[in-house]
Parts: structure tokens; C-alpha cells; sequence
């Protein structure tokens, strides 16, 4: 045999052990709670599939410069002119073409991510910098495997956008141009694959640079919490971390054998939470707009008020978990105030010194603004509040006890008993995570009370978010005493 027939023959077992995989990831994700057997089970498939992926990879990427040599002698010189494949000249050129191949995997990450970057500067006038500069961090350094940048591709193209545009305003989809029709099918499948043990019938993704789970719209007031927590993105169910004690050291004498300390190793896990919207517009409002453009703006506006919620007291039960709930959950991340139902000055100092040091230097404050006024009116007398608060000349100072501040609206705003009024900590220990993909479906005819039309047409939109603290020791929070 051949090393190409044999390298051939390894790619068709390997799509065929892929089928299967994702077919077993399926069943067991539709099963519900997995019980500890299930859940290795589930674990070990996962592993595969990243593991076949990988594999696959090279010997695709060999498969398809082999068909092209083929092509090339069959055609003459002509055709090895034609053939020789999407280089990163013609990729810049049109980075949609062979969307087909983008979705099976035959296009190599590397081609991928440079595709991707490539259709990011390509994107609509209306698409600022700095959500262009967001989504070229995502695929620079978030994309090792090249899935988000698939998913750009395959939902970025202009004829998709047509598409999308088209049929979230009810045009039929037999009626769209056939380079529309196959980037729809080929964004669905996508949809399909990739929505393990999820519902993935009817809808459509968003198109990329207006799609909230990509593009992070906003200055972050609203939600300060994306801007200091750890923000990671999946295109799984389930964020999986690693987490370890500290290693002991230990002074050892000359030819003294070491002990030999094994660190301890948790794997934190993060599911994410499907959270829904509904849209409606007139009849006349839908046909004077551009939907593409203004619903990416609507639904991130909505997602980062409901964000700046739940990523603050989120309950963990079917929506993430918040911050505030996770620490307080943990006595001893929990300091009281000197005095029942008050707030003083060294209120401020005992939080800061409880935190423990290795913490300290990526710490920072969180309150709501009226904590944060009443913080700021310690620094009015003299003694050991004069000069407490640094900048105190703007409106919100950007540093308190050396450390920066960021105010939450959701946090308590009022000193009483049992209230967590102020936080300190290191918020890359809170992790937030963005299941890739907003997926959008369309209802062309709202009905009233009576089920009667009212003259509208609706969109439902629904995503997945997850969050929770990896390492509650790196906080404290502030809680009033009783």
C-alpha cells in the first residue's frame, strides 16, 4: 500500500469514527443529568473528538493539495496555474470561497484564521474598529483549533448576510439567489454540527460582526464585569478548566533526597445557559430598516443589561452564576463591617488586608455608586481618611487604596444589615464563558390577545452564557453586619 493510499484510507476512518463520536455525544447530551460513569464516558468522547480533529487535520490538508497535483496533470499546465489552491493572496480576495470545505474541515486552521482575519476587515462600513479589533484578539488568541474562525466564515459571507436579511423578514428560502441558498445551508449545517445534545431545528446565526456572543458592544459601564473577568469562548456545551494548590518548597541539604510534594489538581467545570429574546416590529419598520444591522445592537443591548445582572447575583440555577453569589457562599471570603449596620472608613482597610497577598497586585474594587459616594466621603477629614481615595478631582475616582475601582449598579446601594456593599479581588479568577453563535428565528405574523394579527412581524433571538469563580479565596466582600 501506498503511503497517499494509506494516508487516504486513515482520513475516511477518521470522518468515519467522527460520525460516530458526535453521534454519542448527542445521545449522551439528550440524556439530561449524567451520572459519574456517563460523565467519564462523556469526557473521554470529548477528548477524541479534539484529538481526531487534530489528526485530521494534516491528512486533509495532503488529500486536497493530492486531488489538486491530480487535477493539474490531468488539465495541463493551465490547470496547475488554476489549481494550485486558495493562497493567502486569493484569500484576501475572497475568503468565503469553498465554503463547503470550510465546514468539513478541509481547509487548514492556519487558512481558516487568516481567512477569518481577512473577513473581518471585509466587514459592513457600519461595523466599528474596536468591535473589528475584538473579534481579530478572539481569532489571534482564543482559536487554537480554528472553530470560532469557522464560524465566521461561514455566517460572514455577503451572501449570507442576503440570506439572512431575506428570510428573517419572510421571504420564502427557494426564492433566494443560489449563492445565498448555499451559504444558508451551509451556515446551518454548521448550526447542526456543532450544537451537541441542543435543539439546532429552525433559526439562523447572526451574522458574525453583529452577533453579541462575538462582538461585545457598549463601553462596559453597564457591565464592567466582562472588562475585568476572565472571558473565555466555546463552541462546546461545557467550559472545562484546571485549577492546582500551590507546590511546597523546601531547603534541602547537599544529596538530601526531596520529598517529593504532589500539587493537588480540581477541574472546575462551567456549563453555559441558553438566555432568550423576543423582537417585535411593525410591518413598515421591518421593511424601512436594515434588520442585519439594527438587530445586533438591539439584542446586545438587551443581553448586557441582563448580563450586568446575572454576572453579578446570578443564581447558578439555569443562569450563571454571579459573582457576589458565589463569594458569599464561602465564609471565609466574607468580612462584616466593624459596626452593626454602619460603614466606616476601616471597613475599607480590613477588606484590603484580609485579601491574601499573592492576590493583591491584579485586585480590584467593586461597588454601587452610592457605596462608592459614601466611600469617597472618608477621604473629606484628616488623619488616616486625608487623601484615602486617590483623583479625587473626577467623578468616580480611578483608584482606592492603590487599587482600580468599577462600579456595579447591581451591587447593594444601601448600608443595611446582611447587605455586600464592597468587593476586592482578582476577577481573572471569575470566569465568564460565550458559547460562539447567536441564533435568531423569525415569526412572520404576531397575533394580539384575540389571535388576531397585529400588524407585526417578531424575532426570537437565544444564546449561551455561563459564569462562575474558579478560586473564591481571591476575593473578599465587604457584607454589613448585623
Amino acid at each position: 500500500m501506498s503511503s497517499s493510499t494509506g494516508q487516504t484510507s486513515r482520513l475516511a476512518e477518521i470522518d468515519e469514527r467522527l460520525e460516530q463520536v458526535r453521534a454519542d455525544l448527542v445521545a449522551f447530551a439528550d440524556q439530561g443529568d449524567l451520572d459519574e460513569e456517563q460523565a467519564e464516558r462523556f469526557d473521554a468522547l470529548e477528548a477524541e473528538l479534539v484529538a481526531l480533529e487534530a489528526e485530521r487535520e494534516p491528512l486533509a490538508r495532503r488529500a486536497a493539495t493530492l486531488d489538486r497535483v491530480r487535477a493539474a496533470i490531468q488539465g495541463g499546465p493551465r490547470a496547475v496555474e488554476a489549481d494550485r489552491g486558495p493562497d493567502l493572496i486569493s484569500q484576501r480576495r475572497d475568503p468565503f470561497a469553498d465554503l463547503a470545505q470550510v465546514r468539513t474541515g478541509m481547509v487548514p486552521v492556519s487558512d481558516l484564521r487568516a481567512r477569518a482575519l481577512t473577513a473581518i476587515e471585509q466587514a459592513p462600513d457600519y461595523v466599528p474598529d474596536d468591535q473589528r479589533e475584538q473579534a481579530t484578539r478572539l481569532v489571534e488568541r482564543g482559536d487554537r483549533h480554528g472553530r470560532i474562525a469557522r464560524h465566521m466564515l461561514l455566517t460572514g459571507s455577503p451572501a449570507y448576510e442576503r440570506a439572512f436579511e431575506a428570510v428573517l423578514t419572510g421571504e420564502e428560502v427557494w426564492a433566494l439567489a443560489p449563492e445565498e441558498q448555499d451559504a444558508l445551508r451551509q451556515a446551518r449545517e454548521h448550526h447542526r454540527s456543532v450544537n451537541i445534545g441542543t435543539d439546532a431545528q429552525g433559526g439562523y446565526l447572526v451574522p458574525f460582526y453583529v452577533d453579541p456572543t462575538i462582538i461585545v458592544l457598549g463601553d462596559g459601564v453597564v457591565n464592567p464585569l466582562r472588562q475585568i473577568s476572565r472571558v473565555v469562548s466555546i463552541t462546546t456545551n461545557t467550559w472545562h478548566g484546571i485549577t492546582r494548590t500551590g507546590i511546597e518548597v523546601e531547603w534541602l541539604a547537599e544529596a538530601e533526597e526531596a520529598t517529593g510534594t504532589q500539587p493537588t489538581y480540581g477541574r472546575p467545570e462551567i456549563p453555559t445557559h441558553k438566555a432568550g429574546a423576543w423582537i417585535t416590529a411593525t410591518f413598515e419598520a421591518a421593511q424601512d430598516t436594515t434588520i442585519t444591522s439594527q438587530i445586533g445592537g438591539l439584542l446586545a443591548e438587551a443581553k448586557a443589561e441582563e448580563e450586568a445582572e446575572v454576572f453579578t447575583v446570578g443564581t447558578g440555577t439555569g443562569q450563571p452564576t454571579g459573582v457576589v453569589t458565589a463569594v458569599a457562599a464561602v465564609a471565609s471570603s466574607v468580612v462584616d463591617t466593624a459596626g452593626a449596620g454602619t460603614y466606616e472608613v476601616g471597613d475599607v482597610y480590613a477588606l484590603r488586608g484580609a485579601l491574601p497577598p499573592r492576590y493583591r497586585s491584579n485586585s480590584v474594587w467593586l461597588g454601587n455608586d452610592q457605596i462608592l459616594l459614601a466611600t469617597r466621603q472618608f477621604a473629606g477629614g484628616a488623619g488616616p481618611s486625608h487623601a484615602f481615595w486617590a483623583d479625587l478631582g473626577v467623578a468616580t475616582p480611578s483608584q482606592l487604596l492603590g487599587r482600580p475601582v468599577y462600579e456595579s449598579s447591581v451591587m447593594a446601594d444601601e448600608v443595611t444589615a446582611g447587605a455586600n456593599i464592597l468587593m476586592l479581588g482578582d476577577f481573572s479568577r471569575y470566569v465568564i464563558v460565550d458559547r460562539i453563535g447567536m441564533t435568531v428565528q423569525h415569526e412572520p405574523l404576531v397575533k394580539g390577545t384575540n389571535q388576531r394579527p397585529t400588524g407585526e412581524m417578531g424575532w426570537f433571538a437565544h444564546w449561551r452564557v455561563g459564569a462562575d469563580v474558579v478560586d473564591a479565596n481571591a476575593f473578599r466582600l465587604l457584607q454589613v453586619a448585623a
